[in-house]
């Protein structure tokens, strides 16, 4: 990595991070701050130190923990499980996944709902691939939401792949090669809020940005940077995830579609261990209106059973 590489991915990296802790400086840190909590009306502190104890014993814990988000790899860790471990329930290591990892990729709410987004985007995508295209992936992490598509009958199409992260866009390469693409691709390891292309792509594909900006005007900037980046006529695949009913009254998740025991699980994991990153949450009007903002029109969403990770379609006027 070179020292700008470096510089560049100190920066802004929105979405995972550990402040140069060990993992045992962080397991030490998070006992510390349960026990000086004490119990929740909703969690004891046994239970939460029971819970911290299972979440390092498998490496998608240790991660979390670490980082209170996830990285290119991990983000598709997640996202694959749908495909492969949920069925055999052991990853590529031959390791058997524990219970809890299984609840957190099977039954919890959030990464189910990024799942069913996933699917949703894939098959939008998939829609627009023709001759001449040229799609980017914003942050592209590991860039399968392009590699995977199926470019059949179609000879000329270029793919990009943009990210802050070095480390992601290194895996990407090296996924490019296994799905025999790596003609057909290029990589920019550039700030998202700081784009150098203008009227470039015909689509642009961005997920997990916005859930970790709690400043709307930095969001309708960023929305603003992928406007300048596409065609005329070019698509904006983009998602964003609404805020809960204790948080907004007039949430939108269909609470029908949800187990609370999982959803409270959930929440000790993610909010009271983990004490994630992504909590910018937005309501499916506000991000209307900020893709409206910057001159987006012919505005879509396609929801997820739950209504909680739901995708948004966008077009910039020829």
């Amino acid at each position: 990595m070179t020292k700008q590489s470096q510089e560049l991915n100190e920066q802004r990296i929105l979405s995972h991070g550990n402040q140069n802790e060990t993992l045992q400086q962080t397991i030490e840190r998070v006992k510390q701050r349960i026990i000086q909590t004490g119990d929740k009306p909703h969690v004891t502190v046994a239970r939460q130190l029971e819970l911290l104890n299972e979440l390092v014993g498998f490496p998608l814990g240790k991660f979390w923990l670490q980082n209170r988000g996830l990285n290119g790899y991990w983000t598709d860790y997640g996202i694959e499980h749908q495909y492969q471990r949920r069925i055999s329930g052991i990853d590529t290591e031959g390791r058997s996944l524990t219970e809890l990892e299984k609840f957190i990729l099977d039954k919890n709410p959030f990464p189910l709902a990024a799942q069913q987004r996933y699917i949703n985007c894939g098959k939008i995508i998939q829609n627009y691939v023709q001759e001449d295209i040229v799609f980017t992936s914003l942050p592209s992490g590991v860039m399968r939401d392009l590699l995977k598509l199926d470019f059949t009958g179609v000879e000329n199409f270029r793919l990009v792949g943009i990210d802050i992260d070095y480390e992601s866009l290194e895996l990407a390469k090296k996924l490019a090669e296994e799905y025999g693409l790596s003609d057909q691709v290029e990589f920019h390891q550039e700030d998202a809020w700081n784009l150098s292309f203008k009227d470039e792509f015909t689509l642009l594909n961005s997920h997990g940005l916005n859930i970790y900006e709690p400043d709307d005007d930095k969001v309708t900037e960023l929305y603003h940077q992928f406007f300048q980046a596409l065609i005329p006529g070019g698509i904006l695949v983009t998602s964003f995830m609404t805020p809960s009913p204790n948080i907004d009254p007039n949430s939108e998740w269909d609470m029908s579609q949800i187990n609370p025991d999982d959803l409270l699980l959930s929440k000790i994991i993610f909010f009271d261990l983990i004490d994630i990153k992504f909590t910018a949450f937005r309501s499916s009007s506000t991000t209307k209106l900020q893709l409206q903002t910057v001159g987006f029109d012919d505005i879509e969403l396609i929801w997820d059973n739950a209504r909680i990770y739901p995708t948004v379609t966008a077009r910039k006027p020829k």
